[in-house]
């Protein structure tokens, strides 16, 4: 992916980027609410989507930082995305082995996950 195709946005307001990570945030929380592995199953997939959704867009965070600084933070939150991604893909084989706990487990390094993104990439 390069530079030119990715949008600088706010992850704190109503963006594209904010659209996308409300999508990954609304489906975790409707878990608690979810009655059937089939419909945890939807709910990670979506998660899935727009995580990768989020990947046209940029914090902007960036919009000022140019040359190997824009490409080392543009990495680190790829880098970011794509083990977010690769965590609810995770949950989502533990939803399709009604593994609860392993669904737990993987929900809490997902927590970690944003934790890390928000204090590195929000104002």
């Amino acid at each position: 992916m390069g530079f030119g195709s990715v949008s600088f946005v706010h992850a704190d307001e109503d963006t594209p980027l904010a659209q996308e990570m409300d999508k990954v945030s609304s489906s975790l929380k409707g878990l608690r609410k979810a009655e059937t592995f089939a419909d945890k199953i939807k709910l990670a997939q979506t998660a899935q989507k727009a995580t990768l959704k989020s990947l046209e867009y940029l914090p902007i965070l960036f919009k000022d930082i140019q040359g190997k600084d824009l490409a080392k933070g543009t990495a680190d939150y790829k880098r970011l995305i794509g083990l977010t991604y690769a965590a609810l893909c995770e949950l989502e084989l533990a939803f399709i082995a009604e593994d609860d706990a392993k669904a737990d487990e993987v929900v809490d390094k997902l927590k970690a996950l944003k934790k890390e993104g928000h204090r590195e990439y929000t104002d």
